[in-house]
């Protein structure tokens, strides 16, 4: 440098100087630019960091909510399974002086019995109320549930008096109180759920108490007035909550009988979304909260919620969550995690991260640059001060990427570490052609050792945990370059993805078997105890394996399989192995495929329209059709709409594919009447996605107008289901069709969630009965159920249709009970527009007469016409009974 000084002071030239500013401008820039890459490589990971820590605390989070549910659902099923809630009548307390534990009806030890099972729902999981109700509860006429659970009735238990005395007790219970229990919601939302359970489940599953249903209310008033200081301010927030509700079935007969009811207000929730015991809004709770100082606590981020109940769950506290939830504000990161287990469906769970935190990381990478830059400009005289500063900088970058890639509590490597060296293990299987495993390691019940031991315990006993399967491994190392047969130079390794969480890589592997082998070897070296802190602890661990390449190429694959397998083991008996099946996913890569190939197969024209005849039994003639949809896949040949309908529903795809069959079957109607066949009109489905989901009435009429057809001659078949999703929009839609002229028919009459009520609030002119019932009619019993099927239709002024016909006597029952319209395979299946044609004159060839020296062809198309038609010309001449003239 003093060299470069005295030759620049003897050659002081213009270009010398020139020289020099490129030069310290040259530098400058590099500086810069190193700078600026550094802080932008810095910001960059910091948010992965953020995203990476929010997701898998969302991911815990969930766990935690979803072992909850899980927990209330199990308790409520084993009160609704109890003998003692199943022998009794199925009477409720006719008033609230009405005393069921008498003895006979039920008994004190049998209440003892309940109110354990209540004390686990409020002392673990915080449910406030028990209540078990049978069927044909009325509140209207003062009747209360046969059996009700909460705080005050416990301590009555506990207390010097009678069960009976506690249960009249607990009927006085609020009267007294500053704010007064109202039952009227909750009463409201048990008789809405007993229908529900009368219509969906009123048998008893053959799995049970596995596959036992439940239902979760919408948010509500509860009567638990225990935390509802507030009532002066006129807002109900912290009585509000949920009802969980599960069936209870007759012992003897397996039939409905009636519900057990956990209520959980909404605030035990939003307490344990916030890691607290509790939400304080007692003065009392408040004083505690303070105590542990929990009232300074940060801010929580998520919010509970389940999708089309109307139930939402956030911190109170965090006004910006709220204004993010109502769409107000916007959330940097918003992650969504459904819960899973027996009762999390529908539930889902979201974090929305601030835009405020990744601001705040771009603005402190903005500051480094700039005092960085600051810095850079000031020393640059001084460029071996600077040199050194780049060493020591490279050296600790050095150093903290050595530490980021282990975790600092086991020594093990770390997700970052594991992935590098899964990517390097299958590429060295892929180039010798081996195989390798990935088993996937999760502790059973470690969060209930955290809880109930303390989390110093519970890490050591990750520690421990992961000290012993190290050693195994070790002692595996010879066993597996045996079984391998050829070494690729890479040991077994272990390393903790988080939480409770190991994977093991064995790279030289020969079969599945000795995955499994070694995965028995880990789960014996959990059997011995494990003494931390004067306590003796056993662990369990569930494992999953995946092997390369026949569970998959790519990490991600091998993941996803080896976490599938590990769910089955969890399913199984503690310390479990399972290796993963193809089979059971196989069902899964079908739906998906077809649901990827369905969006293409309306424009490439593999969907066509077949067409059913229905026989008017009193005009002896076919004189209209239904149409129903067929998908000829060009790879799976013809699938069946069981299969690709419902897809159709859940993509959305239904949508423009109904207006596309609705269109074809109005076009093939109008071109029938121009040929002069005597089809006259034509019957097409229409899903309840189509209804709430667009604007289907004036498109079903657009399409009628621009074919020219008749809107009269247009039949729209629909079920119950419209009354599920949207149903005033629903009903709305098909109100505006009927009355410009389109008739509406309900199909699969008699099944589901068939009701009066449904043909009161739906503006039906034609109920088609569902062949169930005519499988039925065998019996005295199924007979009877047909015929009061027929003549509700008649007394109500409804067309009947009866599907599924398929044999002679099924035709003659039903022309003895007075259906005027019959469709089934006795007549002819469903087939392409030609062939139904074809079918409709055969068919009315018969009735007028001309085809007795016509020899009938019985093939697979057409039904036993000469039986039928037969059976046709017997009915007598005179109207059929109910027949208007």
């Amino acid at each position: 440098m003093a060299k470069l000084f005295k030759a620049w002071q003897r050659q002081r030239t213009p270009m010398t100087y020139l020289a020099v500013a490129v030069l310290v401008v040259g530098l400058l820039m590099v500086v810069e630019a190193l700078i600026v890459n550094d802080a932008w490589r810095v910001r960059d990971g910091e948010r992965q960091k953020l995203e990476t820590s929010a997701r898998y605390g969302t991911e815990m989070k969930a766990r935690d909510l979803s072992q909850v549910f899980t927990d209330i659902y199990v308790t409520t099923r084993t009160i609704a399974m109890l003998p003692a809630i199943r022998r009794p009548p199925a009477h409720n307390r006719a008033s609230e002086d009405d005393d069921v534990v008498d003895g006979r009806r039920f008994t004190t030890a049998d209440a003892q019995t309940v109110l354990q099972l209540y004390q686990r729902l409020a002392d673990v999981l915080s449910v406030s109320e028990v209540y078990v109700v049978y069927d044909g509860f009325k509140p209207a006429q003062g009747e209360v549930p046969f059996l009700m659970f909460d705080a005050e009735m416990v301590e009555r238990f506990r207390g010097p008096q009678t069960a009976g005395q506690a249960q009249r007790a607990h009927a006085t219970h609020g009267r007294n109180s500053l704010v007064p229990e109202v039952e009227d919601e909750e009463y409201a939302e048990i008789q809405s759920q007993l229908a529900r359970l009368r219509a969906e489940h009123p048998l008893l599953p053959v799995s049970a108490p596995r596959g036992i249903a439940h239902l979760v209310s919408p948010p509500l008033v509860t009567c638990d007035n225990s935390q509802f200081p507030s009532a002066a301010a006129g807002h109900n927030r912290d009585r509000t909550g949920v009802m969980l509700s599960v069936p209870i079935y007759d012992e003897q007969t397996g039939a409905l009988k009636g519900l057990v009811t956990s209520v959980v207000r909404l605030n035990v929730l939003e307490a344990r979304l916030l890691d607290w015991p509790q939400v304080p809004v007692t003065s009392s709770e408040k004083s505690r909260m303070s105590t542990l100082g929990l009232e300074r606590a940060a801010l929580s981020d998520y919010v509970l919620l389940r999708e089309g109940s109307g139930i939402v769950v956030a911190d109170r506290r965090n006004e910006l969550l709220q204004a993010t939830v109502a769409g107000q504000a916007r959330a940097g990161l918003t992650i969504s995690v459904p819960l899973d287990g027996l009762a999390g469906e529908a539930w889902v769970l979201k974090r929305h991260v601030p835009q405020a935190t990744f601001d705040a990381i771009e603005a402190s990478a903005r500051q480094t640059i700039a005092v960085r830059s600051g810095i850079a400009l000031a020393v640059l005289l001084m460029l071996a001060g600077v040199a050194a500063l780049v060493v020591r900088q490279s050296q600790a970058a050095a150093r903290l990427q050595e530490l980021a890639d282990f975790d600092a509590l086991t020594g093990l490597p770390n997700r970052r570490q594991l992935e590098r060296s899964t990517d390097a293990c299958l590429r060295a299987a892929a180039e010798q052609q081996g195989q390798l495993s990935l088993i996937l390691v999760d502790l059973d019940n470690f969060k209930t050792i955290n809880d109930v031991h303390g989390h110093d315990v519970g890490d050591a006993l990750l520690v421990e945990v992961a000290r012993r399967f190290q050693k195994q491994l070790s002692a595996a190392e010879d066993f597996l370059g045996q079984s391998a047969g050829a070494a690729t130079g890479l040991p077994p390794s272990i390393g903790r993805l988080g939480g409770d969480e190991f994977l093991i890589i064995l790279p030289r592997i020969a079969d599945a078997s000795v995955a499994c082998s070694i995965g028995e070897m880990l789960i014996a070296s959990l059997a011995v105890p494990v003494f931390l802190d004067g306590r003796s602890i056993h662990a369990h661990a569930s494992m999953g394996a995946a092997m390369y390449p026949e569970h998959g190429t790519t990490p991600a694959q091998l993941l996803r399989c080896a976490d599938q397998a590990m769910y089955a083991a969890k399913r199984m008996d503690e310390s479990a192995m399972v290796l993963f099946q193809r089979e059971v996913d196989q069902a899964a890569m079908r739906r998906m495929r077809l649901t990827a190939d369905l969006r293409d197969g309306l424009a490439r024209e593999e969907f066509e329209l077949h067409y059913q005849c229905v026989v008017n039994v009193a005009r002896r003639r076919v004189d209209s059709v239904e149409a129903l949809i067929r998908w000829r896949h060009p790879e799976l040949g013809l699938v069946s709409p069981a299969e690709f309908v419902p897809l159709l529903e859940r993509s959305g795809v239904i949508v423009p594919t109904g207006l596309w069959a609705l269109k074809k079957a109005c076009q093939q109607l109008l071109a029938w009447r121009i040929s002069g066949s005597s089809i006259e009109s034509v019957a097409v489905n229409v899903s309840v996605v189509q209804l709430a989901q667009s604007d289907f009435c004036t498109d079903a009429l657009n399409v009628v107008r621009a074919t020219g057809i008749d809107p009269r001659r247009l039949t729209i078949e629909i079920t119950e289901s419209v009354l599920m999703d949207k149903p005033e929009r629903s009903i709305a839609q098909l109100q505006q069709l009927r009355d410009a002229g389109v008739c509406i028919a309900i199909d699969d009459f008699g099944t589901g969630y068939s009701s009066l009520g449904y043909l009161r609030r739906l503006p039906v002119q034609v109920m088609k009965i569902d062949r169930s019932l005519l499988v039925d009619a065998v019996n005295q019993n199924g007979r009877a159920v047909l015929i009061a099927m027929v003549n509700l239709a008649r007394e109500l002024g409804l067309d009947c249709v009866a599907e599924g016909v398929e044999t002679l006597e099924q035709f003659q029952l039903l022309r003895d009970v007075g259906c005027q319209r019959l469709q089934g395979y006795l007549f002819a299946r469903p087939l392409p527009a030609a062939d139904a044609d074809a079918v409709a004159r055969r068919i009315n060839l018969h009735q007028l007469g001309l085809g007795e020296n016509l020899v009938i062809e019985h093939n697979s198309a057409f039904g036993d016409l000469d039986a039928c038609m037969g059976a046709l010309k017997a009915w007598p001449g005179e109207r059929m009974p109910g027949e208007q003239a």
